[in-house]
């Protein structure tokens, strides 16, 4: 059993819940455990941890956000009753906790049902009165990631420096639309299609404040049919659809080089299974 269970299952045994059959739901940039048969999930954050140094800021966050939407009656996946959604630290590894939706894991949304669940989302998130910070993911998420990168000798140093260089060209062209409370990394992935059918947002640790625009270009990029980016170009434009989608692509590749490092075994200094970097 790797640490990160353990612990998560530890706070499962603290709060007496009936754990008789725990089944790892996920195990990639964070640990997802559902401690069946209880309707509890626990997020543990692990490979998020290790490049984060200290994740408590993103999980809290993510936390209040999942509350205020829960609260609202948005679509989302809530918080769990049984525990207090935290976030919690348990034995060096940061966590929180989630109700457990019945759904089906081989589902996929698809994008002409993913847009307008992602305006429902937003005409929600447009009201949630906490800070975020602006572009987070794009900002001070992809310094870690680069400083990881470095660090581990999957990047070179210039390589970081022009991606950093690159930023600085793209931020003012989007910096300055009118801004909001974000999902943050609105993919199909993170969207769960609960057995009674409802689309149901999930994940919001890298929540942020600004355009709309952001969510719309992380699903745009992913989506071949092209809808996605329609929407974009019509509501924001073109140059600001282009500059937010290489945006992103500055952030999403970076992540995609630490996975697949991460898969391969090539991060050296510290693991997914360590909440610290070494």
């Amino acid at each position: 059993m790797s640490p990160a269970l353990a612990a998560a299952l530890a706070l499962g045994a603290k709060h007496s819940l009936p754990i008789h059959s725990p089944e790892v739901l996920l195990d990639g940039s964070n640990l997802l455990v559902h401690l069946a048969p209880a309707p509890v999930v626990i997020r543990v954050a692990t490979f998020t941890g290790f490049i984060r140094h200290d994740p408590s800021p993103w999980l809290r966050r993510e936390v209040s956000l999942g509350t205020y939407l829960a609260g609202v009656g948005a679509s989302v996946v809530p918080p769990c009753d049984e525990i207090a959604p935290g976030p919690h630290l348990v034995d060096g590894w940061w966590m929180t906790v989630w109700r457990h939706v019945p759904h089906d894991p081989t589902a996929v949304a698809s994008v002409s049902e993913l847009l307008p669940a992602l305006d429902e989302l937003h005409a929600a998130l447009a009201g949630y009165p906490g800070e975020l910070p602006l572009l987070g993911p794009a900002t001070s998420d992809l310094d870690l990631a680069l400083a990881c990168c470095v660090d581990n000798d999957l990047l070179e140093p210039a390589a970081s420096e022009s991606i950093v260089a690159r930023r600085a060209e793209l931020l003012p062209l989007v910096s300055a639309l009118p801004s909001q409370a974000l999902h943050g990394d609105a993919h199909p992935r993170n969207v769960l299609v609960a057995v009674d059918g409802r689309l149901l947002w999930n994940d919001f640790e890298d929540s942020c404040a600004g355009s709309p625009l952001w969510d719309v270009a992380v699903l745009a990029r992913r989506d071949e049919s092209g809808a996605a980016a329609q929407v974009a170009v019509d509501r924001f434009g073109p140059a600001a659809y282009e500059a937010m989608l290489a945006l992103r692509a500055l952030q999403g590749d970076v992540w995609t080089v630490l996975h697949t490092a991460r898969r391969e075994g090539r991060i050296h200094r510290g693991t997914a299974a360590s909440p610290t970097r070494t």
